[in-house]
């Protein structure tokens, strides 16, 4: 099943620090100190565009909205989204148009390539899709923005201002709000600002972090994310990530179910924070100390929040019994997360885990 919601509450976890340093040096590589992009500012050009799939645009037309989402061939995370990015395009396929742009490639002649792979992913991307030209939306949106993970999405609005950044497995809640007239952009773009700031720091901090994910010294580390979580409070991404850190370390695994405590007790009436926390502890691979019971506290809150009614938190709640070695109750929850999933490649996900589990097979 695809984990996007899952991963997407999580916040900044461990296996993609590298990823998305990764994706800051090749923008680095490719643009100069670029003028600070936000929500509310207009949106830049989006002329600049080869288009692969789909009636293309030369420029934002007045009285249209869009999402323009990036992504790349290499991105596993952008391929699991494309499901989810054609199932709200048929959604909204009269109010706002869904263009995924392909950014970041890497070799030389990568058109054919990306062609090729678009084909290949058919139905899956049910919508527009182009590559970019002479790094236009690297070097003009993506690092502007602060941005240097994809997928990435913006949500241009009708007056050709930007209103929303975010991962586009975050964008649901903001697209109801938005067609339904009820979208604030200025207050969100204050919280947006604040966001960036925090990220700036949090890349200045990355070599500190990497340094004490490769030697397993988290004497520097700590004090650091400490000093940030003192300067933002209210920024749960930065307990997540400290929260994940200690857990990928033997020596302070089993002291992060404190920082997980009160991780569960600021956000516990966010079901989809309460989810993926608890799917980290159960499937993540750097996780040195599962605590079972945590894991269960904090899904069987997801659940309660969902009324047993979101397969995803019943996939994740079937994990953990079956983890505590409860395979018959793991089973019965995971049919239930069958049964209320839409036809479509979570289905299968779900299927498949459930065959695991009647076969007494543990799960990856």
């Amino acid at each position: 099943m695809s984990r996007l919601l899952k991963s997407a509450a999580a916040g900044l976890i461990l296996s993609s620090m590298a990823f998305a340093q990764n994706a800051a040096d090749e923008s680095a590589k490719k643009n100069d100190a670029p003028k600070m992009l936000s929500v509310g500012d207009k949106a830049p050009a989006i002329n600049d565009i080869d288009w692969i799939k789909g009636k293309g645009i030369d420029a934002f037309a007045p009285g249209d909205s869009y999402v323009v989402e990036c992504w790349a061939t290499w991105c596993g995370p952008c391929i699991k989204a494309f499901p989810h990015l054609s199932k709200l395009q048929k959604q909204y396929k009269d109010q706002i148009k869904i263009m995924g742009i392909a950014i970041w490639e890497r070799g030389d002649d990568i058109k054919p390539k990306i062609v090729d792979f678009v084909k290949d992913q058919g139905d899956k991307m049910d919508y527009t899709v182009g590559m970019e030209m002479n790094d236009s939306i690297a070097k003009n949106w993506m690092a502007p923005a602060g941005q240097n993970g994809i997928p990435c999405a913006y949500l241009v609005d009708k007056t050709g201002r930007i209103a929303w950044i975010g991962h586009p497995g975050s964008i649901d809640p903001v697209l109801e709000k938005y067609v339904a007239g009820e979208w604030n952009t200025d207050a969100y773009a204050a919280e947006f600002k604040k966001q960036q700031v925090m990220e700036q720091e949090m890349q200045a901090m990355m070599p500190l972090l990497m340094e004490a994910t490769n030697t397993g010294n988290l004497d520097k580390a700590l004090p650091a994310i400490d000093k940030m979580i003192a300067k933002h409070p209210e920024m749960m991404e930065i307990k997540m990530m400290k929260f994940q850190l200690m857990l990928s370390n033997d020596q302070w695994a089993p002291k992060a179910y404190a920082v997980g405590e009160q991780i569960l007790k600021a956000n516990w009436d966010d079901y989809q924070v309460l989810n993926g926390i608890s799917w980290e502890v159960l499937t993540g691979q750097m996780v040195k100390d599962r605590n079972l019971e945590f894991a269960m506290k904090a899904i069987t809150r997801a659940n309660e929040l969902t009324k047993g009614e979101e397969p995803s938190v019943l996939d994740t709640m079937a994990r953990a019994y079956f983890d505590m070695k409860k395979t018959k109750k793991a089973i019965e929850i995971q049919e239930k997360a069958v049964a209320l999933a839409e036809d479509g490649p979570m289905k299968d996900d779900l299927k498949m885990t459930l065959e695991r589990y009647v076969n007494a097979d543990p799960a990856d």
